[in-house]
């Protein structure tokens, strides 16, 4: 095949599966299967930054061209895939640290081994994620290690810090890890959370503080400006983002900034934008940015992965959402999707999606 044709190939393919990074992402799919042979589609996806359905779509539409195929191992480039990426570049080696993942961080949890145990006593005890309210749980390895890094960033000296929701528990490696003088306070609507950090108060002897609190409301008065760094997670869609982020700048000290972390998953170059613009003009400065960090339990359409970013929160900064919210927040409103369940005993069909009595499966397989 010369360019010309492979390019008309590529222009077809893009058409079929839509992808937002266009033939260039295809191209990039091609690429990581060459590099990684006979990989599962959830380390494909990691690896590409593309959702697993997205990556499953452009694996099926390369193999039906021949360019790869499905094998037990998983997925590997052909004969003619291997001849299509030599006419477009000649060079695909990884140098990314094996030891560190490529997050630039040489650090071994052999040596925390002590802290996981205790960790996951907690965190073994958060019971199944919340989906209505895109609850996706971090492994209990990523909640500690962000810590660590918060500590390598020497932001462990802050004295305060915020989280804003935390179904990851990752204020208890928190409160563990910085000065025991430390202000450690969660910000969450999930009682449960705030039972396991009572539990762990008791049991290691730590002061975090629960505020039960729904962040569509604002933050309460006697809390904003109290803090010097955030922790968040948020629920993956960009009014998610803006309303977390604007929460946490409420909270940061107004007239000596601070600094934020936040976990957010990969998004299609536009709205990726659209962030980026949106946490400028909020004051809020990307200092690291560190992909494929996060871990999830779960999760998988996102390749149970996301990126972890540091944020430099200027002094005069301002958040988009400083009143009450009432929009679109979760996945599940921004894109509701009812399905049907028959009932193996009476055969009566019952749908589950928002605007039913079920708004989930796992609350239907409670009844």
């Amino acid at each position: 095949m010369d360019r010309d044709s492979i390019f008309t190939t590529l222009s077809q393919l893009e058409n079929n599966v839509r992808l937002h990074e266009g033939i260039y992402g295809i191209i990039k799919f091609l690429a990581v299967i060459d590099r990684y042979p006979n990989s599962s589609m959830i380390n494909l996806s990691k690896e590409a930054g593309f959702p697993i359905p997205i990556c499953v779509a452009i694996r099926n539409e390369l193999a039906k061209i021949g360019w790869c195929s499905r094998e037990s191992g998983g997925t590997e480039i052909t004969e003619l895939g291997t001849e299509v990426l030599s006419k477009l570049g000649k060079f695909n080696e990884s140098f990314s640290c094996i030891d560190c993942n490529g997050s630039g961080l040489k650090l071994s949890l052999e040596n925390y081994k002590d802290s996981l145990i205790q960790i996951r006593k907690f965190t073994d005890m958060r019971g199944p994620p919340n989906t209505v309210i895109d609850q996706s749980f971090a492994t209990t390895e990523t909640s500690l290690v962000r810590v660590l890094t918060m500590g390598d960033n020497y932001d462990l000296f802050h004295g305060s810090y915020a989280l804003i929701g935390d179904s990851d528990l990752t204020c208890i490696p928190l409160a563990l890890f910085s000065n025991s003088k430390s202000r450690v306070v969660v910000f969450d609507i999930d009682t449960r959370i705030r039972d396991i950090i009572d539990c762990a108060n008791k049991k290691l002897k730590l002061n975090i503080e629960f505020v039960e609190h729904d962040l569509r409301k604002n933050i309460p008065e006697e809390y904003k400006n109290q803090f010097g760094c955030f922790v968040t997670d948020p629920p993956y869609t960009i009014n998610g983002l803006n309303l977390f982020i604007s929460r946490g700048i409420q909270l940061i000290n107004d007239t000596q900034g601070g600094v934020g972390y936040l976990s957010f998953g990969s998004k299609p170059p536009q709205d990726q934008l659209q962030i980026q613009k949106n946490l400028s003009k909020m004051g809020c400065l990307f200092t690291h940015i560190l992909p494929r960090f996060n871990e999830y339990v779960g999760a998988q359409k996102l390749g149970g992965v996301s990126t972890f970013y540091r944020l430099q929160i200027l002094s005069d900064a301002e958040p988009l959402i400083c009143t009450d919210y009432e929009g679109i927040l979760y996945t599940g409103e921004r894109n509701p999707t009812i399905r049907a369940y028959q009932c193996k005993n009476c055969k009566i069909m019952i749908e589950v999606g928002q605007g039913n009595n079920f708004v989930t499966i796992e609350q239907l397989k409670e009844v």
